[in-house]
């Protein structure tokens, strides 16, 4: 038998509503993969400091090319028509936009020729002006007012360890040792260390050459130019001065003893995120914040003495008093903060922002900060004496299904992106007055002839009294009373268009082409009003390390099911569940511990928390312990045996699909291979030595989240393939793969033999 981790289960299915965003069409074509990889997004809009023109960057999928194109726009705020507005220019990964001061022009960074470069782009001519270039790509970057001072990162390659490649010929003719000590330095192998660098412009037009930054840690003053983690990047606009954040293994001891400090998930391994100030003329550095985990890109104030930011509460401050009274304290939480760099004196401007990364949208001449206090909410904070209030905001909609992102004010206008879970990503303008916003874009006309799957909220209740909400996708040809096979998204998917992954590039998920094909299809969604810190603190209790975690949201997923069940929407024989990235680990854990038995799954290039981990990342290995609650060895050897895949993988009776990214490196040599292919094969290898169905693809030119568009569809129409045959029974004419299905109904044979052989239970028996 299987450990059974839960209580009765206490059902409560919520109202079942179809969302506004869009009804069900009786008339279009089916959702493919190819169909929503191919959607164009955008992805940022900047609004320049006179508040007259906002640019806006443009990703194109071009999968004749297995490319993603980028094209960069801007428009006169004025403009109301319904167009793109002027293109400036198109290239390869572009990012990181900033508008100089006078308006003139904007950086942003671009690939060219392979290499990632800053460049300066002239809006009135629409061309490139000036380009910076570096020994290895441009990771960051920020420039003062003008435009005549920069500061960038560029990524370190790997330090050579003692140890290893750096060895001696002699040492390599005789041997040398290699160091397995498990110390706390171990987890700096995790993060990759950059390099700070300056330039001026010179009266050619030109560029000085590189000066290299040496930055002192302020707590041990001990000064490096390779820095663990370089982030957010801010150059005072008189370009005398520099925030940035970085890891160090060194602060304070009360700093180490705060009971915020002591949630962070750096500190399990003895690293904390600090925001220091350097002065570019005296070379020093002095910690800017109080604070670890600041989150977004600080905002300076024009005079260059002040800045705003995100983070959590300083330290020991009253305000941090009223975080942990108000269970708040996650990765997520933050306060916007005034800090006075002269004084050092600290203002909260604002409390609990929507989106810690999220800085201030606009610092008025006048001082007023604009912020969005909300998902569909632009805010004016003013400093009355010495504290801020909200004195005017702007909702651009009541309606529940709109979804902005990129907001950008002048403190009248509100320009950003609109969309739905079911209308794609568009620009749009609102003005305080109107009844309505207006889209200025339609970037995607090809999915009016589409029939996308309507979609309906619905709410239940964990055995365990966790509430949760989820958004159901109905097959659009929806018949009352029928029991539909229905596949479950475990990452989560706050109300965004959703066609095929819930995420850009997130692989699997394929939620309207699965949809569409007539299978029911859950994603969970975390509203402004979720707590992830109250969920935490609701975890089950007894058991060891991280584990609970686990427990918690498979006993979420069981129960959504017995909901669905209980209302006469679902087959709950014919359920599948994919996981990515923690998520895979999460469907991993079901399937050996879930009192339902999943009909198909997919994990997909996720942490398993299994041996392989443990051994074949040292550093990742205390991170797997302290899931465990120790090493897989002595006393909490028994706690592996329970929890483990790794020692579970015969109560695994699910059909499983396994999705591994390469990172840039292929499989073609097995004595170089991928680490993060070669922990799989303990699954992988392991289920097929147990007669057990699962296949495993791996996609060598992908990162976590697969960029190119050929890898995206591939994995899409492989998990619409995978959940089609195991929960309808359907094979697809013509597949790419001929082979597909020759293997699949071999492995149709093998999970009837194995079902066979669990005596434990049936197919969809509710375990007690």
């Amino acid at each position: 038998m299987r450990p059974v981790f839960r209580h009765a289960i206490r059902v409560v299915v919520g109202v079942l509503a179809i969302l506004g965003s869009r009804p069900a069409r009786a008339q279009g074509t089916a959702v493919t993969p190819r169909d929503c990889v191919e959607v164009k997004y955008i992805e940022g809009v900047w609004m320049n400091w006179g508040g007259t023109q906002v640019a806006y960057l443009l990703k194109s999928p071009n999968v004749d090319q297995n490319r993603n194109d980028y094209q960069l726009y801007v428009r006169e705020i004025g403009d109301k028509s319904l167009s793109a507005g002027k293109l400036l220019v198109t290239g390869a990964e572009i990012s990181n936009l900033t508008w100089l001061r006078d308006d003139s022009g904007v950086a942003m960074l671009m690939s060219i020729g392979g290499s990632k470069k800053l460049v300066f782009v002239n809006i009135a001519a629409g061309s490139v002006e000036s380009t910076v270039e570096a020994s290895r790509n441009i990771e960051d970057y920020s420039v003062d007012a003008t435009g005549s001072t920069v500061v960038y990162s560029v990524a370190n390659p790997p330090k050579e360890r003692d140890d290893a490649p750096g060895a001696s010929q002699e040492e390599i003719a005789k041997g040398y040792r290699i160091s397995v000590d498990d110390k706390p330095a171990d987890a700096w192998e995790m993060w990759k260390t950059s390099t700070i660098y300056t330039r001026r412009r010179e009266p050619s037009g030109g560029w000085s050459q590189p000066r290299e930054l040496s930055i002192e840690n302020p707590f041990t003053h001990i000064a490096a130019t390779r820095l663990y983690f370089v982030a957010a990047l801010s150059l005072s606009p008189n370009g005398k001065r520099l925030l940035f954040t970085y890891l160090s293994d060194t602060v304070p001891e009360e700093w180490k003893s705060d009971p915020l400090v002591k949630r962070h998930p750096y500190t399990a391994t003895s690293l904390f995120q600090i925001m220091v100030l350097y002065d570019m003329d005296k070379a020093t550095t002095t910690i800017a914040f109080k604070s670890i985990s600041p989150a977004s890109v600080p905002l300076w104030a024009g005079d260059s003495g002040s800045f705003l930011v995100n983070a959590w509460s300083p330290i020991g401050s009253h305000w941090e008093a009223e975080d942990i009274e108000d269970h708040r304290g996650s990765v997520a939480d933050g306060n916007l903060f005034v800090v006075n760099v002269d004084t050092g004196e600290v203002e909260e401007v604002f409390r609990n922002v929507p989106d810690h990364h999220e800085g201030p949208l606009f610092w008025k001449n006048d001082g007023d900060v604009i912020i969005r206090s909300a998902s569909n909410t632009i805010a004016r904070i003013h400093r009355f004496k010495d504290s801020w209030r909200e004195v005017e905001d702007v909702r651009v909609t009541q309606r529940e299904d709109d979804r902005f992102l990129y907001l950008v004010s002048n403190g009248k206008e509100i320009v950003g992106t609109h969309e739905s879970l079911s209308t794609p990503r568009n620009l749009f303008i609102y003005e305080p007055g109107e009844s309505q916003f207006r889209l200025l874009s339609d970037l995607n006309p090809q999915l009016r002839n589409l029939k996308f799957a309507p979609v309906t909220k619905v709410n239940w209740k964990s055995s365990e009294g966790l509430n949760a909400t989820g958004l159901l996708f109905m097959p659009p040809n929806y018949v009352s009373g029928f029991r539909y096979p229905l596949v479950i998204n475990t990452k989560g998917n706050d109300g965004l268009f959703t066609c095929d992954s819930g995420y850009i590039d997130d692989p699997s998920f394929a939620p309207q082409p699965i949809a569409t094909s007539g299978v029911m299809y859950l994603i969970r969604t975390q509203g402004e009003d979720w707590k992830f810190q109250e969920e935490i603190d609701r975890r089950p209790k007894g058991y060891p390390g991280g584990i609970s975690e686990a427990v918690q949201l498979m006993d979420l997923w069981d129960s959504a099911v017995e909901a669905l069940d209980k209302r006469g929407l679902v087959d709950p024989s014919k359920v599948g569940i994919i996981g990515f990235s923690r998520t895979g680990w999460h469907v991993e854990f079901d399937l050996v511990h879930s009192h339902l038995r999943y009909a198909a799954a997919t994990a997909a290039d996720n942490v398993q928390y299994s041996l392989s981990d443990y051994w074949l990342s040292p550093g990742f290995s205390t991170e797997v312990e302290q899931m465990y609650g120790g090493p897989p060895s002595g006393k909490t050897l028994e706690n592996w045996r329970k929890y483990s895949v790794s020692f579970n993988l015969d109560k695994i009776h699910t059909p499983l699909l396994m999705e591994v990214m390469g990172y840039g490196t292929r499989d073609d040599n097995e004595k170089v291979i991928s680490v993060n292919l070669a922990v799989r094969f303990e699954i992988a290898k392991g289920l097929t030595r147990l007669g057990k169905p699962v296949e495993m693809y791996f996609y060598p030119n992908e990162v976590h989240q697969p960029e190119h568009p050929l890898a995206r569809i591939a994995s899409e129409q492989r998990n619409v393939d995978w959940y089609r045959f195991w929960l309808q029974g359907y094979e697809r004419p013509n597949p790419e793969d001929p082979d597909q299905y020759k293997r699949w109904e071999h492995f149709r044979d093998l999970h009837a033999a194995d079902l066979a052989s669990d005596s434990s239970a049936e197919v969809g028996e509710t375990r007690h």
